[in-house]
């Protein structure tokens, strides 16, 4: 089958992926959730008209033309805490003082500063002109009644909380957090941890895989090692298919004689439309898409080799992903970025993709890349937060000269 073009493959799974369903979960519980119903405001916030600052309120039309040489000495009639309720009206003549966040009594339209007045416990002399509304928060200020002041799709931060929070929501619906059951393959693997016999190498993707995953807001579940069988990766496939969401291999999808994860996939029931990308690293893979009724279940069977598996997952299965999960922007954001030091290789064949991590220096901005970008080469994604995406231009890329960049 011919490897298709990363984009294409992208499109492919994104166009097969509906989010999963929602739930409503406490307010303390939501951050980092995506928020899964827009949010219409049912009260203004604030409630009532309220003071900026510590001060004075009072009559604008009672400082008209009002200087340093001309003040004007108004009658102080209450005093007003922050929640505390006006019990004066304020007419002609007439001020009140009070705190930040105090409501404004009825009849004043105007507050000033402490600092910009003279004041004893009976009356305070201002020394300045005010219009109406001046230095006066008024109600629906932030939030207006009626309006949708969030909307579903938002990954859930501290001013969404805030904002929850103001209208006195306290139950959220939000997209439920997919689950991700990981599948590692390979005889010649072993668990990261304890002795290395000859010949073997460790687990890393388990963990890799994993962590690539929750950092965006996924659930994962290690379903364990197959051995090179299409009989024992089927078995962890269909134990993975009770819990979870969709599935995720490595390792086993090149086209040796004990690359078996298509073929058990295929006996699972998948439909593999993706076999093969053509990009470096994450060649070899093989995408697996099985409708059951009104569901879709995904399978990504991703390359052995450490780096190429990070690589396609976050670079073509990504946008999937956030999908399922709810996200409203999906997509890579792309950007054009200078290269801070020289990347050594080119595209070649379709579309490279450089590990790299975006650095601010002297005012600009840069992508740097470390020089050792291999297929098996994990540790120099470490620290990485971003790819240079390296279609069309030929080694060396030097510094200075801009090229596509999206963050993970």
């Amino acid at each position: 089958m011919k490897k298709m073009d990363y984009k294409e493959a992208a499109l492919l799974l994104e166009k097969t992926i509906n989010p999963v369903e929602t739930e409503d979960i406490p307010i303390e519980k939501c951050l980092g959730r995506v928020l899964g119903s827009d949010i219409t405001a049912a009260e203004n916030v604030p409630s009532f008209d309220r003071s900026p600052y510590d001060g004075y309120a009072f009559r604008a039309e009672d400082t008209t033309d009002a200087s340093e040489a001309k003040p004007v000495t108004l009658r102080v009639v209450e005093n007003i805490r922050a929640g505390q309720m006006p019990a004066q009206k304020i007419e002609s003549g007439m001020a009140t003082r009070l705190m930040t966040g105090a409501p404004i009594p009825e009849g004043a339209n105007a507050v000033c500063k402490y600092e910009d007045t003279e004041f004893t416990d009976e009356s305070v002399t201002i020394k300045n002109e005010y219009k109406p509304g001046d230095n006066v928060v008024t109600a629906g200020e932030d939030i207006r009644f009626g309006t949708v002041v969030l909307n579903k799709g938002y990954r859930i931060d501290a001013g969404m909380m805030g904002t929850l929070a103001s209208l006195g929501i306290m139950s959220v619906s939000v997209y439920r957090m997919p689950v991700a059951g990981i599948l590692s393959t390979g005889d010649e693997v072993v668990e990261a941890g304890g002795f290395l016999p000859p010949g073997k190498i460790r687990n890393s993707n388990r963990y890799t895989i994993a962590a690539a995953l929750e950092s965006i807001g996924v659930q994962t579940v290690y379903l364990g090692q197959a051995a090179d069988t299409v009989e024992d990766i089927c078995r962890l496939i269909r134990e993975g298919e009770d819990k979870c969401d969709m599935i995720i291999s490595t390792g086993g999808v090149s086209v040796g004689d004990y690359d078996l994860v298509p073929d058990a996939m295929k006996e699972c029931g998948y439909e593999i439309p993706v076999r093969g990308v053509a990009m470096k690293p994450g060649m070899a893979c093989a995408y697996g898409i099985k409708k059951e009724d009104s569901n879709t279940r995904l399978m990504l069977g991703l390359s052995g080799n450490p780096a190429s598996s990070l690589t396609n997952l976050q670079c073509v299965c990504y946008p999937a992903i956030k999908k399922m999960m709810g996200l409203d922007q999906y997509e890579h954001q792309v950007v054009q970025i200078k290269v801070g030091d020289e990347i050594k290789k080119g595209a070649g064949k379709g579309t490279r993709f450089v590990r790299g991590r975006i650095a601010f220096r002297d005012g600009d901005i840069f992508f740097d890349a470390p020089s050792s970008q291999g297929n098996v080469v994990i540790s120099s994604a470490a620290r990485c937060d971003a790819y240079g995406v390296v279609s069309g231009l030929k080694a060396p890329i030097k510094t200075g000269t801009k090229i596509n960049v999206f963050s993970v």
